[in-house]
């Protein structure tokens, strides 16, 4: 089948569902599909990027568990890179959120100590989706491993989520660069997202899995500086700082009870510093980061030059924030707001996990479980942690 006619199949979800349910069904029952992955984006298939043998040689690739949700890729660079005259440069494609970069963060400073005179260049999809922010461009221009960022118009498949048109980038991509799509295997077999990227590019993991890796310029910029001298004002005689992230975009949730947590969180003697809105916006002790005003990267910068200074803490809703404590080593009291039994490719050592189900993957002294009166139903599926069970759990672990 052509390009053009799947695409038009994949346009919606209607037909597509069907088809490729068909397909793996097909593909299952009489194994005569060949054991590659589907031809969404094909960036195996394109010869004119790097000569018209690599691109279809399986020495440098292989894809496992084909016409799945979850399909996993390996790459060999070492076997790539060793085709004399074959690969000028690696076209790292991104489509994918922020916290979802933040993971790759430490392979990239592994892979140019291993390919130090090899460009890195980035392709990073351009619109915003349930799964991709253009954002992180933004993040990869400040990333010293990659030479240069590029943005392209990305479709996301219906069905198979990790399967996006690439078509657009691999028409920019310059001749003797490699296209290398990254992505992860998002199970629950996968024990860490970190761990399975490591071995995507075969790469040798450290003994702990590493954290995410922040690239900060040495002057920070005129309203980071700023509002660290606001917040200095403020801080005498407090407790510390409780950082906020209580919404999700991937998830479109927002905490119902920013108002309270906050101003308990100021009667037991903290200053709340936040980027959901729905705060205490008049009391003195309440500070709302305007992200329109501030970069994502700005917004880590200002809570690392905090942690210099004051005790700092975070409560946040599994999202960006989740890997960004992480990078940041920040105490993190993290709201698992709806069941995902995956949850452990997500987590970090400093993060206490309030839910309410067990994850047998997590370590059940790093989980809070919830009763059922500390929370109510947001719908079906998400819930909302009450501010006084939320206060009361964020002074077992941190208010000492």
């Amino acid at each position: 089948m052509s390009q053009r006619i799947y695409r038009k199949i994949c346009a919606k979800r209607a037909l597509c569902v069907p088809y490729e349910i068909g397909r793996w069904i097909y593909h299952k029952c009489t194994g005569w599909l060949p054991e590659k992955t589907a031809p969404w984006y094909r960036f195996d298939n394109n010869s004119f990027r790097t000569g018209n043998l690599l691109p279809h040689d399986p020495r440098w690739y292989r894809i496992n568990r084909p016409l799945y949700r979850h399909e996993e890729i390996h790459y060999n660079l070492d076997y790539a890179l060793s085709v004399p005259s074959a690969v000028r440069g690696i076209a790292f494609i991104f489509f994918m959120g922020i916290g979802d970069y933040l993971y790759t963060t430490p392979v990239w400073e592994v892979l140019k100590k291993r390919y130090p005179n090899v460009p890195f260049y980035a392709y990073v999809g351009a619109k915003f989706d349930r799964n991709n922010s253009p954002i992180v461009g933004k993040l990869i221009e400040e990333n010293p491993h990659f030479e240069k960022v590029f943005y392209f118009n990305g479709t996301r498949h219906p069905l198979i989520w990790k399967n996006y048109d690439y078509e657009e980038a691999f028409q920019h991509i310059p001749a003797g660069f490699l296209a290398v799509p990254v992505y992860y295997e998002y199970s629950q077999r996968v024990t860490h997202r970190v761990v399975n990227l490591f071995e995507t590019f075969g790469l040798e993991l450290p003994e702990e899995v590493p954290t995410p890796v922040m690239y900060f310029p040495s002057n920070p910029a005129e309203i980071v500086a700023n509002t660290l001298q606001q917040i200095r004002a403020k801080m005498s005689g407090k407790k510390g700082i409780v950082f906020l992230q209580l919404d999700s975009r991937s998830s479109n949730y927002t905490y119902p009870y920013m108002r309270e947590l906050s101003e308990g969180l100021i009667k037991e003697g903290y200053l709340v510093l936040s980027v959901t809105k729905g705060g205490p916006t008049e009391d003195k002790n309440y500070v709302e980061l305007d992200i329109k005003k501030f970069t994502i990267n700005q917004t880590w910068h200002l809570l690392s030059l905090l942690k210099t200074e004051f005790a700092l803490y975070v409560i946040a809703v599994n999202s960006v924030f989740w890997a960004a404590s992480a990078g940041l080593h920040l105490p993190n009291l993290g709201l698992q707001h709806w069941i995902d039994k995956k949850v452990h490719n997500l987590w970090y050592p400093n993060i206490e996990v309030v839910t309410n189900h067990l994850y047998p993957f997590l370590p059940r002294e790093k989980q809070l479980y919830a009763p059922v009166e500390s929370y109510t139903k947001h719908n079906h599926k998400i819930v909302d942690y009450k501010p006084d069970w939320v206060l009361k759990w964020f002074c077992e672990k941190f208010d000492h």
